[in-house]
């Protein structure tokens, strides 16, 4: 069950996989989605590469959703019009209680 401050909603975005000539992989050109309503999008440290100039910049979420929430390692996530990348595993957490069960992962953007 999603907690009463999760209000965000955001759009998983899943690649159809496909085989061609014996090998897999995935097309972004017509994916899967579905959306994903209370669920919280917190901000984890932002990171720039440069040498002597910016060459690239990260920027780092953390998705919080119901524990059955669908996402898996490898979908992308769209949130507030960026298109951030499941980063990692998807870990789903099971409370004491069971009232804050929840399902968790790492989102990352970037940029240059």
């Amino acid at each position: 069950m999603p907690l009463s401050f999760w209000r965000d909603s955001v759009t998983r975005i899943r690649g159809t996989v496909r085989t061609k000539s014996g090998a897999q992989y995935v097309d972004w050109n017509e994916p899967d989605e579905l959306i994903l309503t209370n669920v919280q999008v917190a901000a984890q440290p932002t990171t720039r590469d440069f040498d002597g100039r910016i060459l690239n910049i990260s920027d780092r979420r953390t998705l919080r959703a119901a524990y059955d929430a669908d996402v898996q390692a490898g979908d992308r996530i769209r949130w507030q019009d960026n298109i951030y990348e499941v980063e990692g595993e998807v870990f789903h957490t099971i409370s004491p209680t069971g009232n804050a069960s929840s399902t968790r992962c790492s989102l990352v953007r970037w940029q240059g």
